[in-house]
């Protein structure tokens, strides 16, 4: 009987003792596992506390220089919120009055806390010193998001999108009303330049005339500059819309409120756009800011430019006037939006002037071939037409230059009878827009 057990337990027992054995290795890993399943909950509560203590209290009741808004929502396949508030962190050094509210636009909680807990982890030390502040939109602010009604042929998920970041933008606007004197509108994927608050405070000085709103971009709701004090109404205009049209639209109304009939851009831009992959979902966007590869540029001819009346049927773009293009002032052209065949540039001179020579550069400076006039004529007139409730029109025309290239460079002949006016005529159809950079005028020495 005993030799039989022990041939039964030298045959089975190795067997009992390694399913023992696995039994228990499969129990300690399960053990580690909800070891760590718990440390990482209980990680994940610690840095929502640390953010809550660190990040959620309120703002010091001081009032800054400058509070800048970044708002921010999750992106399927890149976020771009960390390089941005790196740029802007990097570039505030040493810098007194400006802070930095960024507010967590997105509905989904999981990303909300995402977020949060990378900002805690990456800007720790900025967020402790109350350089930068994160704020939360409420649920409540989406309530009216359903039922749209569809603008401007969009499809229903654009005007979702469009829709939801209106009241993202009011909300943020509304919290940063009067805590600072001025306020300056980011998205969550731009980069800026080096001493950007420095050329900003130049740039404000410069303006001489009465401002609702400065642009240091060219590019949708980026960079946009205003007086704390109003930003209140503009984010009363933005909730009160938020359906009918777009944030980069509504702009142009607030504009007309506030009684600002210019665009005050500061060129070059102090913001590039770096995100391709928009914030709209399944939308991807190669949109940079041109600016910031338009240089500041000199006009290249000293010329004489006799003082003149401005006509044009071109249709300008923002705050590009048609005079800047005959202006000898640096940094200063006309755009237009895409010309037509039949448009016309009209100058017509105060006096009668003898010319000698006359160039017109167009395109955009630093860039080959850029919104250039593809077909057109320059032609003098020695009459000018008075027409009733319409621009004066020149007349006795004559043929000077065909512009090649975007350019024209003649030599006028002489003439009997001096000259009033002259036109640049569009003459064949082009699809960009068009920049006159510089209309260059010289007049004939003597007088002859």
């Amino acid at each position: 009987m005993l030799r039989a057990s022990l041939r039964i337990f030298s045959r089975w027992g190795h067997r009992v003792a390694l399913t023992l054995l696995a039994l228990s290795v499969c129990l300690y890993l399960n053990t580690l596992w909800d070891y760590l399943q718990v440390y990482r909950n209980e990680d994940g509560i610690r840095q929502k506390q640390r953010f809550e203590e660190v990040a959620a209290g309120e703002m010091t009741n001081q009032k800054t220089w400058l509070m800048i808004g970044i708002p921010t929502v999750c992106r399927k396949n890149e976020n771009y919120l960390s390089s941005t508030l790196s740029s802007v962190v990097n570039h505030l050094r040493g810098v007194k009055g400006v802070s930095v509210v960024v507010c967590v636009c997105d509905t989904r909680r999981e990303c909300r806390e995402n977020i949060k807990t990378n900002l805690t982890r990456t800007f720790l030390p900025h967020i402790k010193s109350r350089l930068i502040h994160v704020i939360e939109t409420p649920g409540k602010l989406y309530t009216p998001l359903s039922s749209l009604k569809r603008t401007f042929n969009d499809s229903e998920e654009r005007v979702h999108w469009r829709s939801k970041q209106n009241l993202d933008y009011s909300y943020l606007m509304q919290y940063c009303a009067n805590r600072s004197d001025y306020y300056l509108h980011l998205e969550d994927d731009v980069i800026t330049v080096p001493n950007f608050i420095d050329k900003i405070q130049n740039y404000m000085e410069s303006v001489n005339k009465p401002w609702a709103m400065l642009e240091f971009s060219t590019l949708g709701f980026i960079g946009k500059f205003f007086k704390s004090n109003d930003v209140e109404k503009l984010a009363s205009l933005l909730r009160a819309f938020y359906n009918e049209q777009p944030c980069d639209y509504l702009i142009f109304f607030y504009l007309k409120i506030m009684l600002q009939h210019d665009r005050f851009f500061r060129i070059p831009s102090l913001f590039q756009h770096k995100g391709h992959f928009s914030s709209m979902p399944n939308l991807t966007r190669n949109i940079t800011e041109s600016f910031s590869h338009f240089p500041a540029f000199k006009k290249r001819f000293n010329s004489d430019n006799p003082d003149a009346k401005i006509f044009t049927s071109l249709t300008p773009w923002m705050s590009f006037k048609p005079k800047f293009a005959y202006s000898t002032s640096d940094n200063e052209m006309f755009w237009s939006t895409t010309p037509r065949v039949g448009d016309h540039y009209t100058i017509i001179f105060k006096t009668p002037q003898r010319l000698s020579r006359i160039v017109v550069l167009t395109g955009k400076a630093h860039r080959n071939f850029v919104d250039f006039l593809h077909g057109g004529v320059l032609e003098i007139g020695t009459d000018v037409k008075k027409i009733p409730q319409t621009d004066n029109a020149c007349s006795n025309l004559t043929v000077v230059g065909h512009f090649d290239r975007g350019t024209v460079d003649v030599n006028v002949p002489r003439s009997p009878k001096p000259t009033k006016c002259l036109i640049i005529k569009v003459t064949k159809k082009q699809d960009s827009w068009l920049v006159i950079r510089e209309i260059a005028v010289f007049i004939r020495v003597g007088g002859q």
